[in-house]
């Protein structure tokens, strides 16, 4: 049995997700081929320090979004990054040697990787936003898997062999490509069939006191049902029920793991940009609004969605507004739901999966 060390981290949920995206592709279809070893690799390595970094991570998002952002372009433009590749490289030295595994997968910016050199694992970076950034590179990789063209020509002017990357999406539950029946899924849930619905993720709008204001502002842009997502927080899940109680084209949801119904059967999606989300709506052919995005990955995801008819980007509430207003008009919303049909890679799980096995099997033949 070969065996996959998978790297990944728990800085914000978007790396966690693919990577058990990927445990389950490799556990459904080649559980007696390949053992999986995951490894959460700067918790390990630092667990006093990463529950404080985590939470300086989550503040910057919203406290010190222009600082969080002049790191993130200052670490696209330095070159030398060798500074931060001695984070959690002497742990990773020892998981390597002590897991010994056939290939080393990661799914997470890890520079420690580089180091790596007096080892014959190949090294393989499953890139999970939509843009380059130099965190990514790593000496001597074997191959790296890209969400689009654009970014692996990034990859090549930074010097990497165009053979070494392979464009095959950004890993995603494997559900996602199967489709949802609107009309079941509609009446179970007390829908109407005959107006538009907004799905929106309370989460993009950070708990305000003002969400409810916009919720009403919204509903007023024209026939519309909304359905708030509001995952894990209790408290404004209550608010809300509270406030807008009776109010029947309003449904509100706490945390659900029917992401892919709720996206396939929406007509617009108001969330953030993070790389997973995005491209989870993506496979469900909704229409984005991506909400103030921070600058940095959330930034740039949002403009390669903008560029690419695939998304509008909306700072302000008038500008959400504007937005949905646009998407009112039925040929608009067609013209957006044929380009995400173009831009979508169908099975990106399945072929990264896929693609590590060949290269492990590729490896073994040699």
């Amino acid at each position: 049995m070969k065996k996959v060390l998978l790297l990944t981290g728990s800085f914000g949920n978007g790396h966690i997700q693919v990577s058990n995206s990927l445990k389950a592709e490799f556990k459904k279809n080649y559980n007696s081929e390949v053992s999986i070893v995951e490894s959460d690799l700067f918790l390990e390595a630092h667990p006093n320090l990463t529950p404080i970094l985590k939470e300086l991570y989550l503040y910057s998002f919203s406290y010190f979004r222009d600082i969080y952002g002049y790191l993130y372009y200052a670490g696209k433009r330095h070159k030398n990054m060798s500074s931060y590749r001695y984070f959690s490289y002497h742990y990773l030295r020892k998981l390597v040697e002590k897991e010994s595994p056939d290939i080393i997968v990661s799914v997470f910016p890890t520079p420690a990787l580089s180091l790596l050199e007096s080892t014959d694992i190949p090294i393989v970076n499953v890139v999970t936003d939509y843009y380059f950034h130099k965190s990514w590179l790593t000496k001597n990789a074997y191959r790296y898997f890209v969400s689009n063209e654009n970014s692996k020509k990034a990859f090549v002017e930074a010097g990497v062999d165009s053979d070494k990357v392979k464009v095959l999406g950004i890993p995603i539950n494997t559900k996602f490509d199967e489709k949802v029946d609107k009309k079941k899924w509609y009446e179970k849930n007390n829908l109407s069939l005959d107006k538009m619905t907004i799905l929106l993720s309370a989460g993009a709008f950070g708990v305000t006191n003002n969400f409810e204001n916009t919720i009403n502002n919204i509903i007023d842009v024209g026939d519309l049902q909304v359905v708030i997502i509001c995952g894990k927080n209790n408290q404004l899940k209550m608010r809300l029920e509270k406030n807008f109680e009776g109010k029947k084209d309003i449904k509100i949801i706490g945390y659900t793991d029917d992401m892919r119904e709720w996206m396939q059967t929406s007509d617009v999606l108001i969330t953030k940009a993070g790389g997973v989300t995005i491209s989870e709506a993506l496979a469900s052919t909704v229409p984005l609004i991506l909400l103030n995005p921070v600058p940095g990955q959330e930034r740039e995801n949002a403009k390669y969605f903008e560029r690419n008819g695939l998304a509008k980007i909306a700072n302000t509430e008038s500008e959400i507004i504007e937005h949905l207003t646009y998407f009112l008009n039925e040929e608009n919303l067609r013209l957006v739901r044929n380009k995400m049909n173009t831009c979508y890679i169908p099975h990106s799980t399945e072929n990264v999966c896929k693609a590590i096995l060949s290269i492990i099997n590729e490896r073994t033949n040699k």
